[in-house]
């Protein structure tokens, strides 16, 4: 005879008055059960805040929406922004979540410029979020709280909003390649000015994920400590963030120096490194950014590799993987229309040129490795 859980299955024993009763008892328990759960799970889909002990599951880009470029305000005195640039005062605000017509959601938080040749150079800078944390968990969020913000730069300038669109596209190339990547939403924020040199203004820009919450995705911890060794770091995302820099024609970032790179520590006590802000990358072709002759690039568009590896034999691993991934590296850029035709044809050339050298083991060691030697 067969058995299953414990009963003959062709012998069913008959259900007395008792176990009739102790069964319904039973269904009432999950009947309950499933209500509560229910319960809390509607207050924590919309907004509600969480009791005592409870975490949330949902990030502020929860919130935000899955949909192409979501409606965001933010309300400041943008006067008092800019008349500050060149520090790090805070000033307070409010960003509010336009989910449709009568529903929106507010959030306190403060703002200030960020960057550094940014800062100087637009006239709108960009920003750091900062979010007030009863402000999130009221609206049943995760605390993660500091958040940078890619402003369009130069007013009234379309090329300008053509650079954040490749600029945001970099970061969706960079997703493929690594889970060690900030997330990022584009959006359209208005921007009200509770100040007196303009009313409102619609921007397109780009936000990015608290650095705390990129680490708690990957199970690492955010160093505070930005001096280290090139020898701490973890050797394989080491090699792929810099041959994804140098695939992008990104000179302007530094292991050591922490410039354009958030360093977290793996659980393996071995760094990873993390790149953001990509305008000076010859993939993105800000008209502002400068090449850097000090390591001898003539255009931005010439790339420089930075990386620690010495050699093609120590790459080869890395550039079989790009290769696996080309063309779904290609399919972000085809399938993001925010982009015009010559503009998605300009990137995947610029693509295609390092592709290219990477199949020529001379061409690697002379004009890839040739700072390394």
């Amino acid at each position: 005879m067969r058995y299953l859980y414990g009963f003959n299955t062709l012998q069913t024993p008959r259900m007395t008055n008792q176990m009739r009763k102790s069964t319904i008892v039973l269904a009432q328990i999950r009947h309950a059960f499933l209500l509560v759960a229910l319960v809390f799970f509607q207050l924590t889909a919309t907004g509600q805040p969480l009791g005592e002990g409870e975490v949330a599951s949902r990030s502020l880009f929860d919130l935000i929406g899955q949909k192409e470029m979501p409606e965001l305000s933010i309300i400041t005195d943008f006067d008092s922004l800019k008349a500050n640039i060149r520090n790090k005062n805070y000033v307070q605000g409010e960003l509010v979540v336009e989910h449709s017509k009568k529903e929106k959601t507010a959030l306190k938080l403060k703002l200030r410029p960020r960057g550094k040749s940014r800062r100087m150079m637009c006239d709108f800078p960009p920003l750091k979020l900062k979010f007030d944390k009863e402000s999130l968990s009221a609206n049943g969020l995760q605390a993660y709280n500091d958040f940078k913000l890619v402003t369009h730069c130069k007013e009234d300038n379309p090329a300008m909003e053509a650079v954040l669109l490749r600029e945001y596209l970099v970061y969706k190339l960079l997703k493929v390649m690594t889970p060690y990547s900030f997330n990022t939403r584009l959006v359209e924020i208005t921007y009200r000015n509770t100040g007196t040199s303009f009313k409102k203004k619609k921007q397109l820009g780009i936000i990015i994920e608290d650095a705390e919450s990129l680490a708690h995705r990957n199970k690492c911890q955010v160093l505070t400590n930005k001096v280290i060794e090139l020898d701490s770091l973890h050797r394989n995302q080491e090699k792929i963030t810099s041959v994804f820099q140098y695939m992008i024609g990104n000179a302007d970032w530094s292991y050591l120096m922490g410039r354009n790179i958030e360093l977290v520590e793996h659980e393996s006590g071995k760094i990873v490194p993390i790149p953001y802000d990509f305008d000076y990358a010859g993939l993105v072709r800000a008209p502002y950014a400068r090449a850097n002759a000090a390591l001898g690039q003539a255009s931005v568009l010439d790339r420089v590799y930075l990386g620690g590896a010495k050699s093609y034999e120590e790459l080869f691993p890395i550039f079989s993987y790009f290769k696996e991934k080309r063309e779904e590296l290609y399919k972000v850029i085809n399938d993001f229309n925010a982009i015009g035709a010559e503009d998605a044809a300009m990137m995947k050339n610029y693509l295609q040129g390092f592709f290219d050298l990477i199949e020529d083991k001379d061409r690697v060691e002379t004009e890839m490795l040739k700072l390394a030697k």
